[in-house]
């Protein structure tokens, strides 16, 4: 609880700072109609927040560009203020239905903040609502660690190092990044119940694998699709080559997990949700601003190639986030390969939307959940795995030489009388017996 209220009194600090978003307004936008605004009230309530800040990021730009060390000046901000109220005194744009459409698919997050939007103004609704998302996340990572083998202090490490990655800050701005995060760990916490096929965890970790795909689909369908998909992946993989993981509760999380999708895919296409290609098409065509392309999975693919051709070299620290994560991925594995496989699983999803959206402005907020193999990893790296009765590894091995000495003493010389030779070796025999029991 204090790593969370310190984090949330850190980015109370940039509360008003946020550089103005299109998708922040489109939610705003919906979170205003849930509320029973009109059409043109949302609309102008929306661009008025909008233009705020606007005017308080042109401000922010203003100071810490300033080479004399003086603050933003308020003719800064009214300036840029009043400049985007008449660009966008209709609405921001694009408009056309079909770009609309993307945002009212994603219904969960302006319902979420609508109550906290009504009692305490349009903007902190949204703000308070993504921050609650994102804290319960990192209480997500918390349980996750601990269902791991994770001491208390480790677990602690995953929620500090959640928050301080950009997990934490995308999780922490006006958009669905830290609420898609949450209903993602959500379903991890309950596909890692199911895969330890402990008989009393096996209906929680159902409901709650069940609970999370759901929770996702509201939030933002896309994101949770791939999620379902990439557990029954890693699923199927378990039950391929780890032979331990063979029970119940891996076959229940492969079922579930390849039903979620399905019906995720059923659902949306019912109800009339833009899918894969709409997506690609609003990519290609500048929000639907340009003329339909006539082959956009091949353009797709050759826009990829480019982008992932030039990545290593167009961020100063992405060959250190690939190999660091790759190392991290490989280590994990090798200590606990259920929980490595899953985990790899969801983390994967942030390659996966890049992949369905390689633009370079956008890269780094949709390749956010990669950032979770830090969390969920690193912190149990940097301890020593335990055994199922909790005793590490060099204990065990100095426990197993203490019984070969024990084993092997030379009990000849002991002083003659059955009594006391009885003894001494029962005494021995115990000791032996105890060390094994432990060992």
């Amino acid at each position: 609880m204090l790593v969370a209220a310190l984090f949330t009194v850190i980015q109370a600090v940039d509360y008003r700072q946020n550089v103005p978003s299109n998708d922040t307004y489109q939610y705003a936008k919906q979170t205003l109609r849930i509320l029973g605004d009109s059409q043109e009230q949302a609309v102008h309530d929306a661009v008025v927040m909008y233009c705020q800040d606007s005017g308080n990021s042109a401000a922010t730009t203003a100071t810490l560009n300033s080479a004399t060390g003086s603050t933003g000046s308020a003719s800064d901000y009214t300036s840029a203020y009043d400049a985007c109220l008449h660009t966008y005194r209709n609405g921001l744009t694009p408009s056309s239905p079909r770009y609309l459409a993307i945002f009212t698919s994603r219904p969960g997050y302006p319902l979420l903040a609508a109550p906290f939007a009504a009692l305490f103004g349009l903007r902190f609704g949204l703000w308070v609502a993504a921050m609650l998302c994102t804290i319960l996340a990192s209480f997500l990572v918390i349980a996750l660690l601990r269902v791991a083998g994770g001491s208390n202090l480790v677990a602690l490490g995953g929620q500090v190092l959640f928050l301080a990655a950009p997990t934490g800050y995308w999780g922490s701005r006006m958009l669905t990044d830290g609420p898609s995060l949450a209903t993602s760990l959500l379903a991890l916490l309950g596909a890692l119940w199911l895969a330890r096929n402990d008989e009393g965890r096996l209906r929680l970790g159902a409901w709650v694998l069940v609970a999370g795909l759901g929770t996702g689909f509201l939030v933002r369908y896309s994101s949770e699709q791939l999620v379902a998909l990439v557990l029954a992946v890693a699923a199927l993989i378990c039950l391929r080559w780890v032979p331990s993981s063979r029970g119940r509760g891996m076959k229940v999380l492969a079922i579930i997990s390849s039903g979620g999708f399905v019906a995720s895919e059923l659902g949306s296409a019912l109800l009339g949700w833009p899918g894969l290609s709409v997506s690609l098409q609003d990519t290609f065509t500048k929000h639907f601003i340009r003329p339909d392309v006539s082959d956009p999975v091949g353009r797709l693919v050759r826009l990829d190639l480019h982008f992932w051709g030039y990545y290593p070299v167009s961020e100063p620290t992405a060959l250190l986030l690939a190999v660091g994560l790759i190392a991290i991925a490989v280590a994990l594995v090798r200590r606990d390969a259920v929980f490595g496989i899953l985990a790899i699983a969801v983390s994967a999803t942030g390659l996966g939307a890049v992949v369905a959206h390689p633009i370079a402005s956008q890269s780094d907020r949709l390749m956010s959940p990669v950032w979770v193999l830090l969390a969920l990893g690193l912190p149990l790296l940097l301890v020593r795995p335990h055994n199922r009765q909790g005793v590490s590894e060099q204990d065990v091995s100095e426990q197993d030489v203490s019984a070969q000495d024990l084993s092997g003493q030379d009990v000849s010389g002991l002083p003659a009388g059955g009594g006391n030779d009885g003894a001494a070796t029962s005494r021995a025999g115990s000791a032996l017996a105890v060390s094994s029991e432990a060992v």
